[in-house]
């Protein structure tokens, strides 16, 4: 008989792990903060002892969720824009004023550390209320200040430099033409700083961040990806985000977003680009081979009015063996579990097809696809023996799920809504869908003190 920390009982478990499959009347044997073994109760029961066993007969277990695309320290972004009107859309709506966006972000919206520490906790509280236990940061505001709200919340993730761009756009030409507002040797040094300053330290990762392919010039580029290459690091980017980001490429680069990245050679296994709905048919199999990352962000998308879903880029992306995973994109969007369950839905109605992302499909982008995305495969992603024991349960006792005999299926179905138990590492970290061991109250209040101080200003 082996000895574990805790056993974790539940009544579903859907592994992510190809060999293990889906187990029912399941259980899990907690070691060190690691998963010892898993398997059907009985039979680890059997194998196994613990001093404590915690018991849900009728929870559906999945691993911690990974979101591969947030910026915890846009969590006061909403606000800030008026509400959008026939007469006055949204900047990424109806083809996208992409020039006016990307100004807006990388010089309209500066947070000090004190308001970047404050949107980013609390963004990571609700993040791990939803069940998410890693996340891959595409940055806004202060750096460091980010790292410590991570620490402060006990989230695991991805943090990266702020907002690194060498080029902006002057709105006044018509077309926007684009104008030098930084050095690339400045940038890259305070990158390589920061990289350095917080890769490896108190599990988390440190990446480079180009907020676009639009706004970074080829020498940024092309010395971002030695870098990142030298360290070990990934980089984030977004990329072929809205309709008009493929004329603004055309027209300012001489190709399209993602045929000029393959032209530079700076795409590879750990790059993410975000959104990326307008990518040409004809680059899917050179993406696909460069092992190159999409997150899919679905609230964005149909919230902004992006038309991404309408295009079927994603499924597209999927066929062609492009890897992607969800993200939330910010808090102004719904949690990842309700993400989930709009990428369920929302491309089954746009192909006419009821089978294309089954529910299994769309927890394994969640989950695994985003745990290799952010180079962590072999420590989350999936409930195996041997990964990080972080684990979401969710409460399947409820009218919702009764008239599914699936309960991930019923999960989809109920837009993604249901009480959560939490564990990080071992630990239980949230029960019924609230934190234990944080003082979600004070978070929340600064957070609100704090975002009404920025909107007046």
């Amino acid at each position: 008989m082996q000895q574990a920390d805790l056993i974790i009982e539940a009544g579903h478990i859907a592994t992510v792990d190809a060999t293990l499959g889906r187990i029912r009347d399941g259980a899990v044997a907690v070691k060190a903060g690691r998963i010892a073994a898993v398997g059907p109760r009985e039979a680890l029961h059997a194998r196994w002892r613990a001093g404590q066993v915690h018991r849900h007969p009728r929870a559906l277990m999945v691993p911690g969720l990974v979101d591969a695309h947030v910026h915890p320290g846009l969590f006061f972004f909403a606000r800030l824009a008026p509400a959008p009107t026939p007469e006055r859309p949204g900047l990424l709506a109806r083809g996208g004023q992409i020039e006016r966006f990307l100004n807006l972000l990388t010089g309209g919206l500066r947070l000090d550390p004190g308001q970047t520490r404050i949107a980013a906790r609390a963004s990571l509280l609700r993040a791990l209320e939803s069940g998410v236990t890693y996340f891959n940061d595409a940055a806004a505001g202060d750096t460091d200040a980010l790292a410590e709200a991570a620490r402060e919340t006990g989230v695991r993730g991805v943090v990266t430099y702020d907002f690194g761009a060498d080029l902006g756009f002057d709105l006044g030409r018509d077309p926007p033409m684009p104008v030098r507002i930084a050095q690339a040797d400045a940038l890259l040094a305070r990158a390589e700083a920061i990289v350095a300053r917080h890769h490896g330290r108190d599990g988390m990762q440190c990446w480079y961040n180009l907020l676009c392919d639009l706004n970074a010039s080829d020498e940024l580029y092309v010395e971002t990806t030695r870098l990142a290459r030298r360290d070990g690091v990934g980089i984030n980017t977004h990329s072929s985000t809205v309709r008009r980001h493929e004329e603004a490429s055309r027209r300012l680069h001489g190709r399209d977003s993602v045929r000029r990245l393959l032209d530079l050679g700076v795409l590879g296994p750990h790059w993410i680009g975000a959104h990326m709905g307008f990518v040409a048919e004809d680059d899917l199999p050179a993406l696909a081979a460069t092992g190159a990352h999409v997150a899919h962000c679905p609230a964005t998308s149909m919230g902004s009015g992006k038309q991404i879903i309408e295009r079927g880029a994603i499924p597209a992306m999927r066929r062609a063996g492009v890897p992607v995973a969800l993200g939330t994109d910010s808090a102004q969007w719904p949690d990842l579990p309700q993400q989930m369950s709009l990428a369920y839905y929302a491309h089954k109605e746009v192909l006419g097809d009821d089978a294309v992302f089954p529910p299994d499909e769309v927890l394994e982008m969640a989950t695994l696809a985003g745990a290799k995305a952010c180079a962590q495969e072999a420590e989350r992603g999936s409930i195996s023996p041997g990964k990080t024991a972080d684990l979401v349960l969710v409460d399947t006792d409820s009218p919702r799920f009764a008239p599914f005999a699936d309960p991930l299926l019923a999960w989809m179905r109920s837009g993604g809504v249901a009480p959560l138990d939490v564990y990080v590492e071992g630990r239980l970290r949230v029960r019924g869908g609230q934190a234990v061991d944080l003082d979600r109250e004070r978070f929340v209040r600064e957070a609100r003190a704090a975002a009404e101080a920025i909107v007046r200003r």
